[in-house]
Formats: structure tokens, sequence, C-alpha cells
């Protein structure tokens, strides 16, 4: 076998292994409920900087709020953190009836 066709061969092995992997670990994160940005059901998990948006709050305001009520719903998924909105909402009216 000459070397231009190891070459694509190898690539191509590397390639479908890269879709497998990928393919499998999205499966997982699927079962588990935890997929950002992915719609599960009828919920999606948001970024930061997308659930400040949609609060339009700054990302510091949120980081504030957060470290200000730590049992505020949030995903962490090794280094990044995901919020459902569903959970965020109904946090923040039970939340502003208790300082009532």
């Amino acid at each position: 076998m000459d070397n231009n066709a190891l070459t694509y061969h190898v690539t191509k092995v590397f390639s479908e292994l890269e879709v497998r992997i990928a393919e499998r670990v999205l499966s997982l994160l699927t079962e588990q409920g935890i997929a950002a940005g992915v719609s599960i059901g009828s919920e999606k998990f948001l970024t930061d900087k997308q659930l400040c948006e949609f609060l339009q709050i700054s990302t510091s305001h949120l980081s504030n709020f957060r470290k200000a009520n730590p049992d505020f719903p949030s995903y962490p998924i090794g280094k990044n953190v995901r919020f459902k909105l569903s959970e965020v909402e109904e946090f923040l009216k039970s939340n502003k009836k208790s300082k009532k």
C-alpha cells in the first residue's frame, strides 16, 4: 500500500471514530437530560449569556444574584453551567413571594 492510500485510510478511520464518539456523547447527555442549547422534550438548557439576554440583565448581575442565592437552579457541566428556563422562572417567582 502506498503512502497516499495509507493516509487516506487512516484519515477515514479517524473521521468515523470522531463521528461515533460525538454521537455517543450526545446520546449520553440526552439520556441524562443535559445537552447545552439542545431541546430535550419541551425544555431547553441555556448558557449564562442566553439566560441574561432572556432576563434582560447583565452577566455580572446574574453572577452576584447566584452568589447571594446558592440554591439558584443550575446544572454544572464540567467548567460550564447551564440553566433550565422553567426552573429559573419558578425560582424567581417563589423568591419574589418570599421577600414580600
